[in-house]
């Protein structure tokens, strides 16, 4: 369960979609990341109490993470470890600097991407045995490939920088890399079931105030409002504006389609 041994039963719960292969949920995962965090920041001479207020859990449950009795073996971040790093550093700097424990649903976006990177190993192995699909299938596999290996690059890159707003965009080019690799397993799934599902998009009302919220943040561009020494900082906050347009882009697309498809039900 994931709030066992939680020290705050109401602390944030996010529901994600998961995987159709290999692991089962993010939920699951959760006590093995939580496991890997407590060892790592063990091993750098933090004590129990503390690694149990980073992780907002018990120090019985980090006792437990520490002597192997929960948390279960942790195979499945075998081989993929880079990507606790971030998770581990940002415990770490909180419990220094006092800042409060590492959120359920930070924990769930690493466990997220435990789960495309497991998964996309196993659909880049596989091979259709349908000839009609397969010029989509190869290409859509090809490109799994390329972002999760410029994921592992990114992430390796980072590891190896000190600096630390070089190392925040380089995992967040790696983070990018890693939702990539998600979205195309998820139309290489889509395009190999036999069961079309129908489109499900969320109501007008709902829609356009999140387009009324993405148009704020566009007003107010960090890059130009904010001044900064810091090179790599600077382009940070240009990273914030360009989703921001990118979102807006993606809301009045969703818009469009929830209109056309009101004008097609009349």
């Amino acid at each position: 369960m994931l709030t066992e041994g939680v020290k705050r039963p109401d602390a944030r719960r996010t529901t994600m979609p998961a995987s159709n292969r290999g692991l089962k949920s993010e939920e699951r995962l959760i006590p093995m990341i939580r496991a890997a965090v407590a060892e790592r920041m063990s091993r750098e001479g933090f004590h129990v109490n503390e690694i149990a207020a980073a992780l907002n859990v018990t120090p019985a449950a980090v006792t437990q993470y520490l002597k192997k009795k929960r948390g279960g073996s942790g195979e499945s971040l075998d081989g993929i470890g880079h990507l606790l790093d971030p998770l581990t550093e940002k415990a770490v700097k909180r419990s220094r600097s006092g800042l409060g424990p590492i959120e359920t649903v930070e924990l769930l976006e690493t466990a997220r991407q435990v789960m495309v990177m497991n998964a996309g190993r196993g659909i880049i192995e596989s091979r259709s045995d349908e000839p009609e699909r397969n010029a989509s299938l190869e290409l859509l596999r090809e490109r799994l490939q390329l972002e999760l290996s410029a994921a592992e690059k990114y992430l390796e890159l980072a590891n190896k920088t000190s600096d630390d707003h070089t190392k925040l965009l380089l995992r967040m080019i790696a983070s990018d890399s890693i939702r990539h690799g998600d979205v195309v397993s998820q139309v290489m799934s889509w395009l190999e079931s036999d069961n079309k599902r129908k489109v499900e998009l969320p109501g007008k009302e709902l829609l356009e105030s999140m387009l009324a919220m993405e148009d704020s943040a566009k007003e107010a561009s960090l890059g130009d409002s904010i001044k900064v020494d810091h090179p790599v900082a600077r382009l940070l906050l240009e990273w914030i504006d360009m989703d921001e347009a990118k979102h807006g882009k993606m809301v009045v697309r969703m818009l469009a389609l929830n209109r056309a498809r009101s004008k097609h039900d009349k």
